[in-house]
């Protein structure tokens, strides 16, 4: 039987009783291969409820995907050590979202830095909605848990190549090549766009009033090798692995043994006394 359960409906019908609640986008959702089923696979004595949807943004947890998130929470989040959001991938890829940020080609063809090829205003301006979403799903998890540990990632860095689940992709060359671009300066462009997420996120789990959160620094775990994706978006499954392995394991084992081990000092001076 599997220890990762897709909803709150698949848990109930096998009794989960899980250790952590993943609420995210298609890096949790990918059919092939993806980082829940990874962090599960390294985790096999602990169980995993997964919730959101492929190609959710952080945004639709409070909006089209809130009733279902919800109800994960009323369900799951009361016993979990855990809640691990996957999010803000889509708000900064796809032709849509990815073209907002960029500058019009007149100004981008020309570009010698990245900061030249963004539209003014942003990233800051959907680092900051992202955050918003964050800060509105952390926010509302102590009604249901007041003692988890809330975790983040960044993705990690990925090659604009247009290659897509079946066929082209519309994430990050699409969007590049309308904006032109240059050639140098794209796979810089993005990564500074995660280093910008998981600035962010390192902000957002400074702020006074939020729940313990770690946000991880994943970008950079893998090769910087093309082989190591599957397209422009989403690792083969041995980067799902080495993603999960290398940092989100890691991560997740050291905070949940810190309360264990400062249990147990506790325990120690009680009974010294």
């Amino acid at each position: 039987m599997s220890n990762v359960f897709w909803g709150a409906p698949e848990a109930m019908a096998e009794n989960a009783n899980p250790f952590a609640l993943l609420l995210g986008d298609s890096w949790f959702w990918y059919p092939l291969d993806n980082l829940a089923v990874e962090i599960a696979a390294a985790m096999p004595d602990q169980q995993f409820v997964v919730a959101g949807t492929n190609g959710a943004n952080a945004g639709d947890w409070g909006a089209k995907l809130r009733r279902s998130t919800d109800f994960t929470f009323k369900m799951y989040a009361k016993d979990v050590r855990a809640l691990i959001l996957s999010g803000g991938g889509n708000e900064i890829a796809g032709e849509d979202d990815f073209l907002a940020i960029l500058a019009e080609p007149e100004q981008c063809r020309n570009a010698t830095i990245v900061e030249e090829c963004y539209e003014a205003g942003q990233p800051d301006g959907v680092m900051t909605r992202i955050a918003a979403a964050y800060r509105a799903s952390i926010l509302k998890f102590p009604a249901y848990n007041q003692a988890a540990t809330v975790f983040t990632h960044n993705y990690d860095h990925c090659w604009p190549t247009g290659k897509g689940f079946f066929g082209p992709g519309d994430w990050l060359k699409r969007p590049m090549d309308l904006a032109e671009v240059p050639d140098k300066l794209r796979r810089d462009l993005f990564k500074d766009l995660l280093r910008r997420l998981y600035e962010m996120q390192q902000q957002l789990a400074k702020e006074p009033g939020l729940m313990p959160m770690v946000p991880i620094r994943t970008a950079g775990t893998l090769p910087d090798e093309e082989r190591m994706w599957a397209n422009e978006i989403h690792p083969t499954p041995r980067g799902f692995r080495l993603l999960a392995r290398d940092a989100i394991v890691p991560a997740l084992q050291n905070a949940m043994a810190a309360p264990a081990a400062a249990s147990t000092r506790r325990a120690k001076r009680k009974k010294k006394s």
